[in-house]
């Protein structure tokens, strides 16, 4: 794979130096020492799993966040209601990822007492990749259901601005190995992944966003900038424009995570999450208990077979395999785990300035050829 951005370099860091970075650079932006060491995991999980878009490339949003106290390094999750299986968290709008961690465990300690559990997240912010939470949860034997909205960035079907979130889906559940575990943005693709390919000097496609006028845009830097800025640019949802290619499925799975962590949460909606005192985004937890629906073991086994029998089925081109949700991220964990992490040139140079900013050792990632 080619790790350059067109300058013939890259760059190479181990999972451990950029795990113990990332802690020091948000604890010296103001970060409690364990929800920093929790986030950390979660970003660089990201970048094992080859979603660079998720990974330490998104580090600078927390450490602003935390320096300008936008976000409360300090703050604690707690719950404000419970009614039966179904509890409401509100995370102080502290860091996403210890807060989304909390109502995880949560939903998965009332699911293994009621069967079912249901957690709603409010005034929470970015949690990262969704499917580090749902196969959390799937390790302690539940089925896991998880979404989030995010900063306004999707056109409804019909919609000439946005109004949704990427709002990812994700879900989980166990198996004898790694869980089998889907993870996805509702939109046709994330501003996270135009950030990188501009990153790696690569194109986006006709029909993944579109411009104030309504007409396709294919000009990143110009997307990129016009969604940060609301300017009207747009991705669309999944299907893409209008109802021939299916693009009002994607929105209505879209509204459903925008009910899920707006309304029913008690959170901000999407147009409505950021403000000058920080964020109000919301999560939704759902987790089942496999114990609650029969033997645990027998269900697991017939998961395996099924994906079994996928992975088995008629190959549209012979030399691609079929592959299940997640398994290409847990090979590239593997990898990656293996012999580095691959970071490119931009990236690294957003962790120096980020240890000039804090005061911290710089990461000191190692150069190889591109």
């Amino acid at each position: 794979m080619d790790r350059s951005d067109g300058t013939g370099r890259a760059f190479v860091a181990g999972r451990k130096n950029l795990t113990e970075f990332v802690v020091e650079a948000l604890v010296s932006a103001g970060a409690d020492a364990a929800d920093a060491a929790l986030t950390a995991d979660v970003l660089v999980a990201a970048d094992l799993a080859g979603v660079d878009s998720h990974g330490v490339a998104r580090l600078r949003r927390y450490v602003e966040g935390l320096r300008n106290r936008t976000i409360n390094g300090r703050a604690r999750p707690r719950v404000v209601r419970e009614t039966g299986g179904v509890s409401v968290v509100d995370a102080g709008n502290g860091l996403g990822q210890p807060a989304l961690c909390f109502a995880v465990d949560l939903a998965v300690e009332r699911a293994k007492e009621h069967g079912v559990a249901a957690v709603a997240v409010r005034r929470s912010n970015h949690i990262g990749i969704a499917g580090w939470y749902t196969e959390r949860a799937a390790r302690s034997g539940t089925l896991a259901l998880l979404t989030t909205n995010a900063t306004p960035q999707v056109a409804p079907a019909g919609a000439a601005e946005p109004m949704f979130g990427t709002d990812p889906v994700s879900y989980a559940l166990p198996t004898a190995g790694e869980p089998l575990c889907y993870d996805a943005a509702t939109s046709i693709v994330p501003r996270g992944k135009l950030e990188r390919l501009h990153r790696e000097g690569k194109p986006m496609l006709a029909g993944w966003a579109v411009g104030p006028d309504g007409a396709t845009s294919t000009d990143i830097p110009r997307v990129v900038a016009g969604l940060k800025a609301r300017e009207g640019y747009a991705l669309l949802p999944v299907g893409g424009l209008g109802e021939e290619r299916g693009g009002h499925k994607g929105s209505g799975i879209g509204l459903l995570a925008e009910l899920l962590c707006g309304p029913l949460a008690g959170a901000s909606w999407s147009r409505h999450t950021y403000g000058p005192q920080g964020a109000d985004l919301g999560q939704f937890v759902l987790c089942v208990d496999l114990a609650a629906l029969g033997d645990a073991g027998s269900i697991t086994r017939d998961v395996e077979a099924m994906a079994e029998e996928i992975r088995g089925a008629q190959r549209a081109d012979e030399e691609v395999p079929v592959r299940l949700p997640g398994e290409r991220r847990h090979r590239c964990a593997e990898e990656r785990s293996e012999h580095g992490i691959p970071l490119l040139p931009p990236v690294v140079r957003d962790l120096g300035r980020i240890a000039e900013l804090t005061g911290i050792k710089p990461l000191g990632a190692r150069e190889v050829p591109a």
